[in-house]
Order: C-alpha cells, then structure tokens, then sequence
C-alpha cells in the first residue's frame, strides 16, 4: 500500500479518537460512505453516514453514547486501493457505564488520496470476504 493510504487511516483514527470532525472531514472525500457495524452500544444493521454532514453526525453521536471510545488501529494490510485494518475498539457506555472491548476490522477504499468508503465488520471472515479474500 503506498505509505500515503496506511498515513491516511492513521491520522483518520487519531482525528477521531480526538472528536475533530474538521480533521476527519479533510481526510474524506465528498462524497464519503461510512458504515459502521456499531451504534449506540449495539449491532445497527444498514446504518450508512452519507458525505462530510453524515461523517460530523456519526462523531456527534459517539459523544452522545459513549462516555469514552477510542478505535486503535492495531494491523494495517495493503489491498492496492483499499486497506484491511484490525482495529481495536474499547469504550465505556454514558448511561450504563459498561466497559466494551472488541475487536474490528475495517476495510478503506481510496480516491485521490482520501478515504472514498469505509465499512466496520465484526469479524476479520466478512472483511476478507468483502475484500475478495479467505481467511
């Protein structure tokens, strides 16, 4: 992967682990799709956040869900285009205080030296799967 890709999704996880939307916005295209496959604590399936507005809302959320949440990337894997990232997840919930610590992996596709689309898995299967990989 060129070493602009695997930089992108570093300064991607740090800008949110920090809550700037500004820098995330940078690092997204337009018309950026994000799909998370956690929300509010829980599995929300379809969730897609639309451009740079869908990108601020999904960051307004984790404030509103989470007393804490930091995403680690812990393993970046060069796919050409895209990138296959494992990522760690820990969070604390606002109103029940329940600790999450999990394990993601999520898969970046680039365009012009920004992140075009992003999905989060639960499990490495379904990444490789939809990168066109097996386990």
């Amino acid at each position: 992967m060129p070493q602009g890709n695997a930089e992108i999704v570093r300064r991607a996880f740090d800008a949110f682990n920090r809550r700037d939307t500004e820098s995330v916005i940078d690092l997204w295209t337009a018309d950026a799709e994000f799909r998370p496959a956690y929300i509010g604590g829980g599995l929300l399936e379809r969730a897609v956040f639309h451009g740079h507005k869908g990108l601020a809302e999904f960051i307004e959320l984790q404030s509103e869900t989470w007393d804490s949440v930091v995403a680690e990337p812990v393993e970046i894997s060069d796919l050409g285009d895209q990138a296959l990232v494992e990522v760690h997840l820990s969070a604390v919930g606002r109103t029940s205080g329940i600790p999450v610590d999990r394990v993601t992996w999520n898969v970046f596709r680039f365009r012009d030296g920004k992140v075009a689309i992003a999905r989060v898995y639960p499990s490495k299967g379904e990444a490789l799967q939809a990168v066109g990989l097996e386990e």
